[in-house]
């Protein structure tokens, strides 16, 4: 016959087993997600995701890592799987659906959007963090006061033409509407429709975000060139892309009123 002494130890061990259980089943809150569009990056993912994880655990953070993928050939969603991220496959086309994936994996109160190229630094990360309380949109900006691009002529060329045109034709008081890296509230994602699915979407993005008083701040940041690979932007189709959804944005502009929270 069992002794007191053993019952008491029996049931406290049950109890215990009962807590951890019940512990385990409640849901982990996210402090964060990082959505990383790729299409055959394996090269690149795992000095990206090493560094993206120090910086994660630097800040203390709860994180998921979302890799939106594209119809990698090349190992990309396996490597991945490896390190720890969540793969999905996006089902419509370009960086713009890529985006829509990732968006719709997470439920965490921010979600920053990031290259897997090692063109935007992990470490960037602490940046965005301090400030994310200043507003709904942080978005790492290469051509503001203490901003910088690592860049080939033409490539900068283009990207300083694209950005003062939408700048001007827009009325826009920003200086960098196509950089990718970015911090978004949950908040302002959920009031997002877009139509855009080539990298045309950075600039709808801001747009609407903008017209319906959405907070949006650019923070200096020093672009570099890209690890390893080649670049997925396809030249005339992203030029006819910005053309046209440029002049979308120019009738919604006029149709719309900035209207500051």
């Amino acid at each position: 016959m069992p002794s007191v002494q053993q019952t008491l130890g029996k049931k406290l061990g049950n109890l215990i087993g009962d807590l951890y259980f019940l512990i385990s089943m409640q849901p982990v809150t996210t402090d964060i997600a990082v959505v990383v569009p790729v299409l055959n990056e394996r090269e690149n993912l795992e000095l990206l995701f090493k560094s993206l994880n120090e910086v994660i655990d630097h800040l203390d953070l709860t994180a998921e890592i979302i890799v939106a993928d594209g119809g990698s050939h090349d190992g990309s969603q396996e490597t991945a799987r490896r390190l720890g991220a969540r793969v999905v496959t996006q089902t419509e086309r370009g960086y713009g659906g890529a985006l829509l994936a990732g968006f719709a994996a997470t439920t965490a109160p921010y979600v920053v959007t990031m290259d897997a190229d090692l063109s935007h630094q992990p470490v960037f990360l602490k940046d965005f963090w301090q400030q994310r309380g200043h507003a709904d949109l942080l978005i790492a900006s290469r051509y503001v006061s203490g901003g910088k691009a690592d860049m080939g002529a033409f490539r900068l060329v283009l990207s300083r033409v694209l950005n003062i045109t939408y700048n001007r034709v827009l009325s826009l008081p920003l200086r960098d509407l196509s950089s990718g890296f970015r911090m978004y509230s949950r908040s302002v994602l959920d009031t997002l429709e877009l139509e855009a699915r080539d990298f045309d979407v950075l600039e709808e993005i801001v747009v609407k975000i903008y017209i319906a008083g959405g907070r949006i701040k650019e923070v200096p940041f020093h672009y570099r060139a890209r690890n390893s690979g080649k670049s997925h932007a396809k030249l005339f189709r992203f030029g006819w892309a910005f053309s046209k959804t440029l002049l979308r944005m120019w009738r919604l502009r006029r149709s719309g009123q900035h209207n500051p929270r």
